[in-house]
């Protein structure tokens, strides 16, 4: 028989209680760069405050149009500290997938660096966090942590955590809307099965457009582990070893 159920938790929820652990203990590393909980914990805060300054909250959607890096991994967690759910757009997915995406669940704004930037539609308000006036807004923002009072609406285990896009082998890819609900029952699953916990390694490598790339943020973020991401480029073989 299986065992009981966690209490659900929201996202934001669950991330505030891995900083809560350990400050200080290494959340992301990727090649060259390192941070910690902290500091992840801070310019997820900053960005957070930017978007809920955009109108963005529960019940909204933000596209993440970014390829698997640390930029990636911040994205997810301002927007769930927002209360928005993220929609993640590879974008080095083809033009008109992304398009097709995009328009069907509504997005009106996402998050993405310059580097990708013209391969992603105008359609969208995208915030460039490498662009000069984004930086410095960044910059002057809060990094104190987002109450359900800041937030357009409070946060609720029912409302959406999360879109991701089936692959659409069948036919056209459709948004599969995944909601807080489950999340706390998921990682209490996988540190019984995996053991994970402060100072294991995760390795991040699933595209950020495949829901097992929220398996792996879980796995390490709920236990306090490190979350080492593969980088964009590396798929696999002696490069992934």
């Amino acid at each position: 028989s299986g065992t009981s159920a966690a209490p659900a938790r929201v996202l934001p929820k669950l991330l505030a209680a891995a900083v809560a652990k350990d400050p200080n203990a290494t959340a992301v590393v990727c090649e060259d760069r390192r941070w910690s909980y902290g500091e992840l914990d801070a310019e997820s805060n900053r960005l957070a405050h930017m978007l809920i300054r955009r109108g963005m909250g529960p019940e909204s959607t933000i596209a993440v149009g970014l390829a698997r890096s640390v930029e990636s991994v911040l994205a997810v967690w301002a927007v769930a500290k927002s209360g928005a759910a993220f929609l993640p757009v590879d974008p080095n997915y083809p033009a008109d997938r992304i398009a097709y995406m995009l328009s069907d669940s509504h997005v009106t704004v996402g998050i993405t660096l310059s580097q990708w930037w013209d391969r992603l539609p105008t359609s969208v308000r995208w915030l460039v966090l490498d662009k000069p006036t984004v930086a410095a807004e960044g910059a002057q923002s809060p990094a104190t942590p987002i109450t359900d009072a800041q937030r357009t609406l409070p946060v609720r285990v029912d409302q959406a955590a999360y879109v991701i896009y089936t692959s659409g082998s069948t036919g056209t890819p459709k948004g599969v809307v995944v909601p807080h609900r489950g999340l706390a029952n998921l990682s209490t699953d996988q540190r019984s099965r995996f053991g994970a916990g402060p100072g294991a390694r995760v390795l991040h490598t699933a595209s950020p457009g495949f829901d097992a790339a929220v398996l792996e943020y879980l796995w390490a973020f709920t236990t306090g582990a490190q979350l080492v991401v593969a980088p964009s480029t590396v798929y696999g073989g002696i490069e992934l070893a």
